[in-house]
């Protein structure tokens, strides 16, 4: 059986389609666990209005954000598989019977994610207005040690609403990390490929919703900005930090300083490195980096591993470290981000007009009297021209 969950906060607009999608899906063994957050609109009249009886709806009395109400969905579930649906995305009719087969099919694969369709604020699907956000989703299928790097150096690239998983998993690595509100989905996906391979199924069973109007698409501020900035450094930190040395070995050898390291404490430098000098630019942070070379060098014979296993001395440590410790994202740098994704929003727009007035402009010129009366003329020159 599948346990499926669908956290919901004041999603009356698009609720009831989400919902529809799951319950017509062509595999029935499964169970809907819808957590409303705290709505206070009018989700839950309309959720109370079902009579399903695989529906189980729990009402939290205040929002407490989508991890603490996905993880009280989790201490419910009675599935051998979990999928994670949300209340504004709409599922293909064959999404969980594909998904479950290809994990029926293969017990070493423990989740399964699969393509998706952009659609916008009405349902329309809209993949050429925003083809940054297509080609992020359209991941092909990777080794866990090309997932571990692509993680590692661009960040998260499946989407959560595409996802199912063995909920074996779950109970191994636990549900989502209460600390996090941008980056939950990519700190749970991080862990997962740890314990075991993924798969992206090649079609496209989730519609996705995406557009630009404020309030969706994680609106660019400061805050929010910054705080993805902070989860990625920590979800990198732990990533590399807590990796036992075999699987840490495994997954980024190919990214040490010396590829021959391997005693514990060699080990301990290539994480510091790892720290400061790989991933995307904003996590690359030379105070957590430093924090693990301390804690290495009260390792006994560390010094010695520094200087000759890493071609290093005590003063290129104090060198670096009097740079700077992180990288200063400003509000003059936001801004002038801002202000390009508003130009690039508004030329969007003003492409989208242009489109449609070419498009008026040419059914009428197919409907005029003039191009009627030409046709036959055009029938004999497409001859001449030997089509």
């Amino acid at each position: 059986m599948v346990s499926v969950i669908l956290c919901t906060y004041n999603r009356e607009k698009t609720i009831c389609e989400a919902v529809d999608s799951i319950l017509a899906q062509t595999y029935r063994d499964f169970e809907l666990l819808i957590v409303d957050d705290g709505s206070t609109d009018g989700t839950r009249a309309l959720l109370e209005e079902y009579r399903d009886e695989r529906m189980k709806c729990i009402y939290l009395p205040e929002n407490s954000y989508y991890c603490y109400a996905a993880n009280i969905g989790i201490e419910q579930v009675s599935g051998k598989y979990v999928a994670f649906a949300t209340s504004d995305d709409v599922w293909m009719p064959e999404k969980l019977e594909k998904q479950v087969r290809y994990l029926e099919e293969h017990p070493k694969c423990g989740a399964v994610f699969s393509k998706v369709a952009l659609i916008g604020k009405e349902g329309e699907r809209v993949e050429k207005e925003y083809p940054e956000i297509m080609k992020m989703f359209e991941q092909d299928n990777r080794s866990r040690t090309e997932w571990m790097h692509r993680f590692l150096e661009e960040g998260n690239c499946l989407s959560h609403p595409a996802s199912i998983v063995r909920k074996s998993i779950l109970d191994n690595i636990g549900g989502y990390n209460l600390l996090y509100a941008q980056l939950a989905d990519f700190d749970l996906w991080v862990r997962i490929v740890i314990e075991s391979e993924i798969y992206i199924y090649p079609e496209r069973l989730v519609k996705y919703r995406w557009y630009s109007e404020k309030g969706q698409i994680s609106g660019l501020t400061e805050e929010k900005w910054m705080r993805m900035v902070h989860e990625f450094t920590m979800i990198k930190r732990n990533l590399l930090e807590n990796l036992e040395d075999e699987k840490f070995k495994e997954f980024f050898q190919e990214m040490f300083r010396n590829p021959e390291s391997s005693t514990h404490v060699e080990l301990e430098f290539e994480r510091a490195f790892l720290m400061m000098e790989k991933g995307i630019d904003f996590t690359r942070i030379n105070l957590i980096g430093f924090q693990k070379i301390e804690e290495a060098l009260r390792i006994p014979g560390a010094m010695k591993v520094l200087k000759e296993h890493f071609g290093m001395r005590i003063q290129d440590l104090y060198k670096q470290n009097g740079q700077k410790w992180y990288l200063d994202v400003s509000k003059e740098q936001l801004q002038n981000l801002e202000e390009q994704l508003e130009y690039l929003e508004e030329e969007r727009r003003n492409l989208q007009i242009a489109i449609v007035q070419c498009e008026k402009e040419y059914n009428g010129i197919l409907q005029s009297t003039c191009w009627k009366i030409t046709k036959p003329l055009r029938a004999v020159l497409d001859i001449i021209k030997g089509k």
